[in-house]
């Protein structure tokens, strides 16, 4: 018995030796040793979890993030560790975009840029002004008379933020991204959604088209410049409203992916069906903030990929709770309508007419000659 044990430990000495030799006793390498009656289990391996968002560790010197800000527009642009924040959603989101800043070590933003002046919009942007420092900013030319807008302009002033009103053609640098101005063709639009600052974002062969609330009129206007408006990703217009994202837009554009900031449930329908349609005809894959919250695309100059998977739910928003604009009454002796704003006019039952600000709409029986003489001039699509 003792000789037999004695065979067996010099056995198991010679044994340990060789994995040793050979260097097998590595436990990520260490082929599992049966025994009999109880059944080998291999063990999976799995990768190191990778951040959802800016983690330039896996080859992406690149990425452009939608935050999650409901019923607004929040975009966080990273190249090569130079940040540009396009928007910063809704007042009630504010502390989640500062947040999100913060958790991801955006310590510094090279350029804070608002597509236009609404609230959901701009109001994060305020809180973020408040919290990160921000060597310039990209604004629109034109002024609005909100609270919120004078919110951001003291609170730019205060922090010594210089302030550019880019036009069409402008460029910037990002890292080694390029940032071209691709509208507002002008300021002469009747709705502030057509005046927003459109971006599209070059990073080698990888580009991204950033339009705002930009609508057909602003779009078609894009087109018609003649400029490159390729992208591979396109931030839906609008929220997915159905005055924007046109089949001409689209056809010049012919992105491959889209990322559509929506809020779940939101009280205007978004997005509408005739958007959705538009982009599955097109065969663009969908990424929607109300179905998977944020989402980030990321690049390394040549190919691209993305935090999650496509979303498979093309459902439109609910036209039953949609908040339909007031008709407007048209006085039976008005000859035009007046952009007070724009100093344009208009027929009157220009479709047009509805989108322009109640605060900037007044109705005339004054001439046409009159009009003129008074510094305004015919719009140059209904021809008054």
């Amino acid at each position: 018995m003792l000789q037999k044990r004695y065979v067996r430990f010099l056995s198991g000495l010679l044994s340990l030796a060789f994995l040793a030799f050979t260097g097998c006793t590595n436990s990520q390498e260490q082929i599992p040793v049966s025994t009999p009656g109880i059944p080998v289990v291999q063990a999976e391996v799995s990768e190191p979890e990778q951040s959802p968002a800016l983690n330039r560790e896996d080859g992406a010197s690149f990425s452009l993030t939608m935050l999650d800000v409901g019923q607004g527009l929040s975009i966080l642009v990273q190249a090569d560790g130079e940040y540009l924040l396009y928007d910063g959603g809704g007042r009630g989101t504010s502390s989640y975009v500062v947040a999100y800043l913060q958790q991801h070590a955006v310590t510094e933003l090279e350029w804070l840029a608002a597509s236009h002046y609404d609230e959901d919009h701009i109001s994060g942007l305020v809180g973020v002004l408040h919290t990160t420092p921000v060597e310039q900013a990209l604004m629109p030319d034109y002024t609005t008379d909100t609270q919120i807008y004078q919110s951001l302009q003291t609170v730019l002033g205060e922090k010594n933020v210089p302030v550019i009103h880019p036009a069409k053609g402008d460029t910037f640098s990002l890292g080694e991204a390029e940032i071209q101005v691709v509208g507002p063709q002008n300021y002469d639009y009747d709705s502030d959604n057509d005046e927003s600052l459109c971006l599209r974002i070059c990073y080698g062969d990888f580009q991204c088209l950033l339009t705002g609330d930009a609508e057909q009129d602003a779009e078609q206007d894009m087109v018609a410049s003649g400029q490159d408006l390729t992208c591979d990703l396109y931030v839906v217009g609008h929220h997915g409203s159905s005055s924007s994202t046109s089949e001409e837009l689209l056809d010049a554009a012919s992105p491959a992916y889209a990322f559509l900031s929506v809020g779940e449930d939101n009280p205007y329908g978004h997005p509408t069906a005739q958007t959705l349609n538009a982009l599955q005809q097109h065969e663009i894959t969908l990424y929607r903030t109300d179905q998977q919250g944020e989402v980030t695309v990321y690049s390394d100059g040549q190919k691209c990929w993305f935090s999650t998977e496509p979303c498979q739910d093309w459902s439109a928003g609910n036209q039953a709770i949609a908040e339909k604009p007031l008709s407007t009454t048209v006085p039976q002796t008005a000859q035009y309508v007046l952009n007070t704003h724009t100093k344009k006019f208009h027929f009157p039952d220009w479709p047009s007419v509805d989108q322009m600000s109640e605060k900037n709409k007044e109705f005339t029986d004054a001439s046409r000659d009159e009009l003129i003489a008074r510094g305004y001039t015919a719009c140059g699509r209904c021809n008054p």
